[in-house]
C-alpha cells in the first residue's frame, strides 16, 4: 500500500521548472538558481554511473536514469520537478551528513568524530523537528512521510545506529555476514527467487530492488548482530523472498485489469495516501537523540558504510 501509495503520487503531482520557489527579485537569486542547477548535475551524473553498472550486470531500477536535455525545445521547458523533487535536490548541499555517506567521506580517518557527530546531530534536528509536526494536529503529513522514508530507505542512518547500538550492548565487533545481510535489509539485491522454479508466471525472472520495508526490518536487528551465519540462512532467505513478493505484486499484480500501482494513480486522493503513510507510521523508525558517548559505535557505521555504500569513484568496489 506505501509502494502504491508513493508511486501514485510521484506520477501525479504538480510538476515544476527548476527554478520553482525562487525568487526572482531577491539579490541571491542567480546564485541558488545555479547552485540548484549544479546540484542536479551532480545528481545526474551520480545516477549515470549506477545506471551504466547496473547495465554492465544486466540490470536497470526504473527511475534511475535522468532525461538528457539534448533539443532546443527540451533546453527552454527545462527540467520538470514535483514539490518533493526539488526538495530532494536542496536537500543534498542543505544536509551535510547525505552528501558525507554519498562521497564516501564519512568512512575516511580525517572524517573525525567531532565532525561526525556535528553531522549526525543537524539530520537528527531535521527529523525531530518533522516529527513534531508529523505528530501534530496540522502536520505536512506527506512530506513529513516521504522526507523521511526516503532518506531512510537510501541512507539507513537510523537502522544502522540501531543496529551498532545492539553491537555495543552485545559487544560485537563486526556483524557476522555483514555484506549479505544488510544488502538484503538495506540495499538492492538481486534475486534469483525460488519461486522461479514452480511458478515463474509470478516472478517472471531475476528480480532487482531495493530494500525498503522499513518498519519490518527492525524486528531482525537483534538477529542480524547476533546469530551465526548458518542458524541465520533461512530466515535471511525467507526476508529475501518476501522483497521479491513485493516487487512482483508491485510489477504484475492488476486490479479489475489494470496494473496495482497504475490502478493507485487513477483511483486514488492525496487523503488515501496520508491515511496508508498515518497507518504505516515510518517515524517510529527514528532514533532521535542518539547516544554516541560510546565511540566504538560511530567507528562501526562507518565500518557499515565502507562496506554498504556504492563507491561512484570506481564502481568496481561498490557493495
Amino acid at each position: 500500500m506505501v509502494e502504491c501509495c508513493k508511486y501514485a503520487y510521484d506520477n501525479t503531482q504538480e510538476k515544476h521548472s527548476l527554478n520553482h520557489g525562487l525568487d526572482d527579485m531577491d539579490s541571491l537569486y542567480d546564485s541558488k538558481r545555479m547552485v540548484r542547477q549544479r546540484t542536479l548535475s551532480y545528481i545526474k551524473e551520480h545516477r549515470s554511473v549506477q545506471q551504466r553498472d547496473l547495465k554492465i550486470r544486466g540490470l536497470s531500477i526504473d527511475g534511475l536514469s535522468m532525461p538528457d536535455l539534448l533539443d532546443i525545445k527540451s533546453k527552454i521547458a527545462g527540467y520538470s520537478l514535483n514539490e518533493f523533487q526539488l526538495w530532494e535536490v536542496d536537500n543534498v548541499n542543505e544536509m551535510r551528513l547525505v552528501k558525507a555517506i554519498v562521497e564516501r567521506r564519512i568512512m575516511k580517518k580525517n572524517f573525525d568524530t567531532n565532525t561526525f557527530k556535528e553531522y549526525a546531530a543537524e539530520y537528527d534536528d531535521f527529523f525531530t523537528k518533522l516529527e513534531a509536526d508529523w505528530y501534530g494536529s496540522t502536520g505536512n503529513v506527506l512530506f513529513d512521510f516521504l522526507a523521511l522514508y526516503t532518506l531512510e530507505w537510501k541512507y539507513s542512518f537510523d537502522f544502522y545506529y540501531e543496529l551498532v547500538e545492539e553491537m555495543s550492548k552485545c559487544n560485537v565487533d563486526e556483524i557476522p555476514d555483514m555484506r549479505r545481510r544488510l544488502a538484503a535489509f538495506s540495499g538492492t539485491p538481486t534475486v534469483n527467487s525460488i519461486l522461479l522454479q514452480e511458478y515463474p508466471m509470478i516472478v517472471g525472472g531475476i528480480i532487482t530492488m531495493d530494500s525498503r520495508m522499513l518498519v519490518q526490518r527492525r524486528k531482525y536487528i537483534h538477529d542480524i548482530v547476533t546469530v551465526p551465519v548458518e542458524k541465520f540462512e533461512k530466515e535471511l532467505n525467507q526476508y529475501v523472498e518476501s522483497l521479491v513478493i513485493v516487487a512482483s505484486m508491485l510489477t504484475r499484480m492488476t486490479l479489475k485489469s489494470i496494473n496495482i500501482r497504475e490502478w493507485f494513480v487513477k483511483n486514488t486522493t492525496p487523503e488515501d495516501w496520508k491515511s496508508v503513510f498515518r497507518d504505516y507510521d515510518v517515524f517510529q523508525v527514528f532514533v532521535p537523540n542518539k547516544d554516541w558517548v560510546d565511540k566504538k559505535k560511530i567507528r562501526y557505521i562507518k565500518n557499515i558504510y565502507g562496506k554498504m555504500s556504492f563507491d561512484y569513484k570506481n564502481p568496481k568496489n561498490r557493495s
